[in-house]
């Protein structure tokens, strides 16, 4: 071989070995995708996730529908991170079958992913790990609340967020079963708001109007709890308890306040930090299922909301 020759290899290899050490430093993207935005919730799982992936040299892009029943939207998304080749996919599927397909092109793409918040229905072998709350407890804890203070007797109802989201069908499913379970309380409707507040809204004052004597109201999402509480408001007459789903800060307070009797909660800020602890060892192409669990759900009212750990760590990741 020429000289000439002899340099030119010399400066391929050397620009080949350039050009893969430049793709070699930078960062993995990761898409995570939550259900909805505009909720404190997510907000605070967003943090979470953006500050652990900064730790880990992990970037970060966001994308979430207008709406948790915007299923369709939240499938494109998914669709749209798997034409981007990102490193990885971190998902809070908003319904439970809608997400499969898009999600199992993923898998044959070999991005992996991470599921959390509410299960989905996928084979484990397709998902790195999944890293939910536990649903079906939040609605065990608030039928035993409302079976506790009303003394084993009245009507109760549920404002959910739509039959077909999964999440909240688990709490829904969870709290029927648990009042099944004592015979002189009874489930007299439930109703749907859509993660709407008007919705919402509307769905309780339709429980007080077609259940004159319901005695307790529970709310399974920030939508209805809030709303629930401000129709009760307007009420002259004396309220039906309320129990509901929700981290927002409005909502703790409501609860000091004595506007809700109490409230089931979980940890925004674990769910993403553990869902990042999960990526970063799937990146590595190690095996994340060991990431794989159920946080714990805790129910606070008047006396125990300023003993609460899970409040004071909602709390303190709201600064």
């Amino acid at each position: 071989m020429s000289g000439r020759g002899r340099w030119a290899a010399i400066t391929a290899a050397v620009i080949l070995m350039c050009a893969a050490g430049c793709r070699h430093e930078q960062p993995a993207t990761i898409m995570v995708i939550t259900p909805t935005g505009g909720l404190e919730y997510w907000e605070k799982f967003d943090h979470a996730v953006r500050t652990n992936a900064a730790a880990a040299g992990i970037h970060i892009e966001l994308a979430a529908p207008q709406s948790v029943t915007d299923y369709t939207e939240q499938a494109q998304m998914v669709e749209n991170a798997v034409a981007q080749h990102v490193q990885g996919i971190i998902v809070s599927p908003a319904h439970q079958l809608v997400l499969t397909s898009v999600l199992q092109k993923a898998v044959r793409a070999h991005i992996p992913v991470v599921i959390v918040g509410t299960p989905i229905a996928l084979s484990d072998k397709d998902f790195a790990a999944f890293i939910g709350w536990d649903e079906a407890e939040a609605g065990r804890l608030a039928a035993r609340r409302f079976v506790a203070l009303l003394g084993g007797r009245g009507e109760v109802g549920v404002v959910g967020v739509s039959p077909t989201v999964e999440g909240s069908s688990l709490i829904e499913k969870a709290f029927a079963d648990e009042i099944a379970r004592a015979p002189r309380v009874k489930l007299v409707g439930v109703k749907y708001g859509l993660s709407d507040w008007a919705r919402g809204n509307q769905a309780v004052l339709d429980l007080l109007s077609e259940h004159p004597d319901i005695k307790g109201i529970f709310t399974t999402d920030e939508f209805s709890t809030h709303a629930a509480a401000y129709a009760f408001e307007q009420r002259e007459k004396k309220r039906p308890l309320l129990i509901g789903v929700s981290d927002e800060l409005n909502e703790i307070a409501g609860v000091r306040s004595g506007r809700t009797d109490a409230l089931v909660l979980s940890d925004p800020h674990e769910l993403g930090t553990r869902a990042i602890q999960a990526m970063k060892v799937a990146l590595a192409g190690g095996d994340a299922r060991s990431f794989s669990t159920q946080l714990p759900v805790t129910i606070v009212d008047a006396q125990t909301i300023d003993q609460s750990p899970m409040v004071a760590a909602v709390l303190k990741n709201s600064d």
